[in-house]
């Protein structure tokens, strides 16, 4: 166990947790995670299925007691996004999470902390080993490659689900989540060709730096700058005012993250040195002022090139800045019915420059299955517009708010007599399994529950140890009330 986590309660909970964080799972390798829990199960004696997505379903028989009650879904993922700060030496695919914690605050040292969904399956485990929690029957979902596509809930045996009320354990800001958008990964791959950087040029490496990146649903309306957009902004102009050519464009990590750092090799004569140092000096005051609230650490540099490259042609330039202007990206529109929620919005995740092709990749989100339709339509016409390949690389459905659910009714009755205070409800532009789940139990009661995530889908993410006790004495309750449901 990480000296960190110990003594703090409740104690197995923070056990499984850290040894959850010892386990590389990152999205699309999720086996060593997946097989640790299946041994889990198979020593408890419960009833345990694992497909070849990776996917967990455990069964477990209700207290005394509970045999009436209606069965409960406990969901959660087994995946983590894995980002890092630039210049960190770790390794997702072998290297544990660094966890650290300071007082109240647990998080890693240069990297995503994998609490989103960590805390969530240790949940599920705790209630899963406890014979001191009363409870209804249970099946607990845990399903893989969450974060990147959803692949792991598309292979789900539905057939092996019985229950209709779902607790979602994917992390909540500060209430509870009803209702959530779908979601469309978009893929442009657009051929480039290159020549021969002139021999009296000078080559240099421009680089976004500094951002706070964020979640792409729940932090999209917060302004954050997207370093891929910015990047492009800047080469747009150079391109315009002193003729700087670009070798190639390299940005982010993960689709579902705002992007925090690109860079871009770029090539100029050498008698315009001047001219684009001072160009780039007038840009960072730019973005230091329109981001001076979400992103006043935002920094442009020119920085040494490294390794021989040449440089895109003119038209292969061109098509790209055109593919990077025109992509939407932030929040395209404002839910007219929950005030303070998007309705659509994208996020250029990552791009990526190989030796014939530029890839970039875009998230997109919408309450409204329409819509999604709208925003992926466009990018295909803009794909064929530039010679692009066009592609859809994953697709879920959205998870439809019903105002009159049960659970959510029992839960907010449970927080309120326990704290005092009325429960937020909340309609989340982040995207989750609870959409697939609706779909195919159109008649099922579900509620989004769990650790609030601070700074998720970045490397400042981090969970404070009260929040996490907090919303295991609340599980428990809700379970203990479901007599009541």
């Amino acid at each position: 166990m990480y000296e960190c986590l110990k003594g703090l309660e409740p104690a197995r909970v923070f056990e499984l947790f850290g040894e959850l964080c010892r386990i590389p799972h990152g999205s699309k390798n999720e086996k060593a995670i997946s097989d640790y829990i299946c041994r889990f199960c198979e020593d408890r004696g419960l009833e345990v299925w694992q497909d070849e997505a990776y996917n967990l379903i455990i069964k477990k028989d209700a207290t005394p007691g509970y045999e009436n009650a209606p069965t409960v879904i406990l969901q959660a993922h087994l995946d983590m996004v894995c980002e890092k700060n630039a210049g960190t030496d770790h390794d997702f695919t072998k290297d544990p999470i660094p966890v650290l914690r300071d007082g109240d605050r647990i998080y890693a040292d240069g990297t995503t902390l994998g609490a989103d969904d960590g805390t969530g399956v240790a949940f599920a485990m705790a209630v899963l080993e406890a014979d001191d929690i009363p409870h209804p029957r249970l099946e607990v979902v845990l399903t893989a490659d969450e974060e990147a596509g959803m692949s792991g809930i598309k292979a789900i045996d539905f057939s092996k689900i019985t229950g209709r009320v779902i607790v979602n354990l994917d992390c909540s800001d500060q209430g509870i989540v009803v209702g959530c958008a779908g979601s469309a990964v978009i893929r442009l791959e657009l051929p480039v060709e290159r020549e021969a950087v002139p021999g009296n040029w000078e080559c240099g490496e421009l680089q976004i730096r500094g951002l706070k990146g964020g979640h792409s649903g729940l932090d999209i309306t917060k302004e954050r700058g997207n370093a891929n957009v910015l990047l492009a902004r800047i080469l747009s102009s150079l391109a315009e005012t002193c003729r700087v050519r670009m070798g190639g464009f390299h940005g982010g990590l993960q689709t579902n993250a705002i992007c925090r750092e690109a860079e871009a090799k770029i090539a100029f004569p050498a008698e315009r040195r001047g001219e684009v140092e001072t160009c780039l000096e007038e840009w960072e005051r730019i973005l230091k002022k329109e981001f001076k609230i979400s992103d006043p650490d935002v920094r442009v540099v020119l920085a040494e090139p490294a390794g021989g490259w040449g440089m895109l042609t003119l038209e292969s330039q061109e098509k790209l800045l055109d593919a990077m202007v025109n992509i939407d990206c932030g929040v395209i529109a404002m839910n007219a019915e929950v005030p303070g929620v998007p309705e659509t919005s994208g996020n250029i995740g990552v791009v990526t420059t190989e030796s014939g092709n530029v890839v970039i990749r875009t998230l997109y989100r919408s309450c409204y299955d329409s819509k999604k339709q709208y925003v992926v339509d466009k990018n295909r016409r803009l794909a064929r517009l530039l010679g692009a390949e066009f592609s859809v690389e994953s697709s879920s459905p959205e998870w439809e708010y019903k105002a009159d659910s049960r659970l959510s009714a029992l839960i907010q009755r449970i927080y309120e007599k326990r704290f005092g205070k009325k429960l937020a409800v909340e309609v989340s532009h982040g995207g989750n399994e609870c959409g697939a789940f609706f779909k195919a139990f159109p008649d099922a009661d579900i509620v989004c529950t769990g650790t609030q995530i601070i700074g998720a889908h970045t490397p400042d993410e981090s969970v404070l140890v009260s929040i996490v006790q907090k919303e295991w004495e609340m599980l428990c309750l809700t379970l203990k009330g479901m007599l009541e449901y």
